[in-house]
């Protein structure tokens, strides 16, 4: 008998997204994206950074509310991975998890700084293909 697949949809006011896993490629930020759409983290967050041919971006908390200046500064791993001070959720990252997918058009990746291990609950969708940002 064969595993069932597991998929998210990402609804808007443009249409629905379906989100296809590749959990052997990134254990860790696939079980947190999973976890964070199950528990309804995602809920009424909206894509608060948007270029055309490059990324959509959404999954930061911050955007629930009417303070602008703090869009694409929230977010934290849905559960401890050991970046973070265990005992305080809003420290949680996820550690890197670099592979050989690459960026192209619809793909799904998780938003970080320049540090590694800095993934939170932000992630994007590539608008075209975005080379420079594989590995």
């Amino acid at each position: 008998m064969s595993e069932k697949k597991e998929f998210a949809i990402i609804t808007t006011h443009f249409g629905a997204m379906t989100v296809d896993f590749f959990d052997d490629s990134a254990p860790k930020h696939v079980e947190s994206f999973k976890l964070h759409s199950k528990n309804g983290y995602y809920d009424g967050t909206i894509f608060h950074r948007v270029i055309p041919g490059f990324v959509i971006q959404g999954g930061d908390p911050n955007t629930k509310g009417d303070n602008k200046s703090s869009y694409g500064t929230g977010g934290n791993a849905a559960k401890y991975y050991g970046v973070g001070t265990e005992n305080d959720p809003s420290t949680w990252n996820i550690p890197a998890e670099f592979n050989e997918l690459k960026h192209k058009h619809g793909i799904l990746s998780m938003a970080r700084s320049n540090h590694p291990d800095s993934g939170g609950s932000q992630f994007f969708i590539c608008a075209g293909n975005v080379p420079h940002l594989d590995g």
